[in-house]
């Protein structure tokens, strides 16, 4: 877990990149691992998504990370410095680390204790379980896996509700609470924990206030989640007028075709990035699912048993 000293003279960047650097070199997160995102991981730590982002940046000056455009930052095979460096630069961390030890008061067996203790755990940092976050189409599973990856510091695995059956070695499955029933019938051996998840407040109530004679226009990146996407917002804001939905697999045309007929257009994270440069010609709105910040408090707790 991270944890950050507001208190401390350390900026907290440095000290984001610092524990950052000791988790991709323990293996925590892996090569080809995409981290959480800057905003959900910045929720999560109680700071700015632009503090988590100069970290990430000086991890990635560093090679140890790789950006790339509307997929984030990726963790990269790491290249380790000569050892003769490695040796200068923990020399000097240790004798750092001696001396306020023993400013503390520590002697030397007390000093020797505490190190082997830590040796001891590196060595056996403990089996790390498997997370997936089961949802009725892959896009809700891969925004709701970040999050929840965020909130307990593992790697969650976005799983769709009816490929279940092949991650029955799950160790825990979250998955919104319609569909509980199904995903702990699915992994009877994992534990399961239902989840609130909920469009953004401020996105429904834009489609609360269409009127009946008002189109509204949905992009998302596959096309599994177009069927229950509409049927959600429906449900939700009681839209009863025409509703357009694309995936971003359409060509160019269709979709600015699509932005021509509707008076207000929603698109879901992954489909962002190819729609960006049209969205300056339409009325639009974000559709990131959220997890309700209590219901992430109960998947701390199930991490805890």
């Amino acid at each position: 877990m991270i944890q950050l000293d507001r208190d401390a003279s350390t900026p907290i960047v440095e000290q984001l990149a610092e524990q950052l650097r000791f988790h991709l070199a323990t293996g925590r997160f892996r090569p080809g691992e995409r981290l959480p995102s800057t905003r959900a991981f910045g929720e999560q730590l109680g700071v700015s998504f632009h503090t988590v982002r100069k970290a990430y940046q000086q991890l990635e000056s560093e090679g140890l990370l790789d950006a790339r455009k509307g997929s984030g930052y990726t963790v990269v095979e790491r290249t380790p410095a000569p050892a003769a460096d490695r040796m200068e630069r923990g020399a000097g961390i240790v004798q750092d680390v001696l001396q306020k030890l023993i400013g503390l008061g520590l002697d030397e067996g007390e000093i020797d204790y505490l190190f082997q203790e830590q040796l001891a755990f590196l060595d056996d940092p403990g089996v790390r379980p498997k997370i997936v976050f089961a949802a009725p189409y892959r896009e809700l599973a891969e925004t709701c896996a970040e999050q929840v990856s965020a909130a307990v510091q593992e790697r969650v695995e976005a799983v769709r509700l009816d490929a279940l059956n092949q991650h029955t070695d799950a160790d825990l499955v979250v998955t919104p609470h319609a569909s509980a029933q199904t995903a702990a019938q699915a992994v009877p051996l994992g534990e399961a924990v239902s989840v609130l998840v909920y469009p953004p407040p401020e996105t429904l109530a834009r489609v609360a206030r269409l009127l009946p004679g008002d189109t509204l226009g949905v992009v998302t990146r596959y096309d599994d989640a177009i069927a229950p996407v509409l049927a959600e917002l429906r449900a939700l804001t009681a839209f009863s007028g025409t509703a357009l939905a694309l995936t971003t697999d359409a060509d160019r045309d269709r979709l600015a075709d699509l932005f021509n007929e509707v008076d207000l257009l929603l698109f879901t994270p992954q489909a962002r990035r190819k729609l960006r440069p049209l969205l300056a010609d339409v009325t639009h709105a974000p559709l990131r699912h959220i997890i309700n910040p209590a219901s992430l408090d109960g998947v701390r707790n199930a991490m805890r048993r």
